[in-house]
């Protein structure tokens, strides 16, 4: 059943948009059939809110007018001057969507930045390969059938051999609560991990370099392009093996009992894809701890690409100074 809202005069079927919303579907329930205009401004939307309203299918002026090139002018762009507003339109029309779009990102090249942190409501394509394009998707259920499998392994075998080992333990033997302090301390360690990739890995500046602009909108831009697609929201279990072998190798020279605390990172790292899917898919009740993180990580993808780095805790952002205090609805969001 269709869901149609009005803006500028012009009508917008959002009924595919409604659960994805990151101001749940409450706050749109009563604007069925009715103009939007005055809460779109009244809650300060962003570039992205207004720019996906093109994804539905219906054309709209947002403001009631449009630049000399016809692109549609948001609330954020009317300060600005035409030129740069016709910029704007025709970066975004510089790709072809029906095609894979890592062999065209040569075409917003050195405007990479201004043109991957404006989210679309659409789905792409990568590689031209079947092959390939199938390896970039990924069911989050994948990921826990793989990794607990393997942590549960990891678990017994470290356990069997540091605590109930018995008359063939070594001078390493451990107390349960030891075993337990490595555990945790490995997880402590993974999530200082999660902000470190997040902020300084999948958020650095490729410049206008072609490669590292594909580099890195495979690892992470795609995802704030199209931050609604459910496929491409965990890590795929191949490349996250590859990688937990190349990390894992520092640390056993580093830590004592490493494949404990590599254990408790996994769990870390589990824990942190399974929050991640769920913040933007889950719907959580209003009070609860994946309340606060659903919100906190929606102002990240949509009004502070350059804070809120933490997804499974927000320590870390406290710690290095790019915490974001969301804003205080008085409302319960429904998702």
């Amino acid at each position: 059943m269709a869901f149609n809202v009005r803006y500028g005069g012009k009508n917008y079927d959002i009924k595919d948009f409604l659960h994805d919303h990151p101001g749940g579907v409450n706050t749109l329930e009563k604007f069925k059939g009715r103009s939007i205009n005055d809460v779109m401004i009244k809650y300060g939307h962003s570039v992205s809110a207004y720019h996906m309203l093109s994804d539905f299918k219906v054309d709209g002026n947002l403001t009631g007018s449009v630049s000399e090139s016809g692109r549609i002018i948001t609330k954020e762009d009317s300060g600005r001057d035409e030129k740069e507003i016709a910029f704007l339109e025709e970066l975004e029309s510089r790709l072809d969507w029906s095609k894979p779009l890592l062999s065209q990102l040569h075409k917003i090249a050195p405007h990479y930045e201004k043109w991957v942190n404006s989210a679309v409501y659409r789905k792409c394509r990568l590689f031209s390969s079947p092959i390939l394009e199938s390896l970039t998707y990924t069911p989050w259920y994948l990921v826990p059938a793989f990794w607990v499998p393997i942590i549960l392994y990891l678990m017994y075998t470290q356990y069997f051999e540091y605590v109930m080992c018995g008359d063939q333990c070594h001078a390493d033997r451990l107390m349960i609560v030891e075993f337990l302090w490595h555990l945790a301390f490995g997880f402590i360690i993974w999530t200082f991990l999660e902000y470190s990739l997040h902020r300084w890995v999948f958020h650095y500046d490729p410049g206008s370099s072609i490669i590292m602009i594909q580099i890195h909108f495979l690892i992470h831009g795609m995802h704030h392009k199209v931050p609604f697609d459910g496929l491409r929201q965990v890590f795929p279990p191949i490349p996250a093996l590859v990688l937990t072998c190349i990390l894992y190798a520092p640390v056993r020279f580093f830590f004592a009992y490493p494949l404990i605390k590599l254990t408790g990172g996994l769990i870390g790292y589990l824990t942190y894809d399974m929050i991640h899917f769920y913040v933007h898919h889950g719907t959580p009740r209003d009070g609860s701890y994946l309340y606060a993180m659903k919100r906190y990580h929606s102002n990240h993808h949509f009004v502070n690409h350059d804070k809120a780095f933490g997804i499974s805790s927000k320590a870390w952002d406290l710690a290095f100074n790019t915490f974001v205090q969301v804003k205080n609805l008085g409302i319960s969001l429904r998702w």
